[in-house]
């Protein structure tokens, strides 16, 4: 027989697992049928495998209870943190503003991330999918000032780039000259994708003086793109 905790860590698997599986091509009309409720109920069930749908992502979910369930794993602290992290990922690819909300909750508050850089560095990556979004950025600013944990650090400047907004320039240009090479490149990376034209001067003077010649050889990189 299996202990009480083994099921109830079987059963959260199982519904992080459904909630990723659905068919995107169907679309948003789709994801406001969903019957939350029903998918729920399917993972208290044994023949649950028979039941799921095909796999597709948690991309597009449009539903507020679907939302709310995946909220509260993330707040259960009694709750292993690799399920908190895959909530945390699924919040960020359904790209609601609800969402976005309690990621940035989750950067700020030290009761939600207990400090712990796995999961920092999960919801920075989540916010990466809220391209062009001015509160992504603003999220991804505030944690800059404050984040010195260097591998979060470098995952809020490589999500910056993802999120593409020219909002994020004048910080990205702030750290071309850190000592860490991690955080130079991927602000060089950045820079690259949002292709804003205040960051050219600052990019050729990089690929025309700095003394690491892949830091040069990716400076160049982006200017190319910058002249495309």
């Amino acid at each position: 027989m299996f202990s009480t905790d083994y099921r109830k860590n079987f059963h959260i698997t199982v519904f992080l697992f459904l909630v990723s599986l659905f068919v995107v091509s169907v679309g948003e009309s789709f994801a406001d049928e969903l019957d939350v409720d029903k998918l729920i109920s399917d993972i208290q069930t044994n023949d649950w495998q028979n039941r799921l749908p095909l796999y597709g992502g948690a991309e597009g979910i449009k539903n507020d209870r679907l939302t709310d369930a995946l909220i509260s794993l993330v707040e259960n602290k009694m709750l292993n943190w690799r399920y908190r992290i895959r909530a945390i990922q699924l919040l960020g690819e359904s790209r609601k503003q609800k969402a976005l909300g309690f990621l940035e909750n989750i950067l700020s508050d030290p009761f939600l991330n207990h400090d712990c850089p796995a999961i920092k560095w999960s919801t920075v990556t989540a916010l990466g999918n809220f391209i062009k979004d001015p509160k992504a950025v603003d999220i991804l600013l505030d944690a800059s000032r404050f984040e010195d944990n260097p591998v979060v650090r470098e995952a809020i400047i490589k999500t910056m780039g993802r999120v593409g907004s020219s909002k994020a320039v004048p910080f990205l240009i702030s750290v071309l000259d850190d000592r860490s090479f991690a955080i130079k490149f991927g602000a060089i990376k950045s820079l690259e994708e949002i292709g804003d034209s205040q960051a050219f001067p600052y990019l050729r003077n990089i690929a025309e003086n700095d003394k690491d010649p892949l830091i040069k050889d990716e400076a160049l990189l982006a200017l190319k793109r910058f002249s495309q």
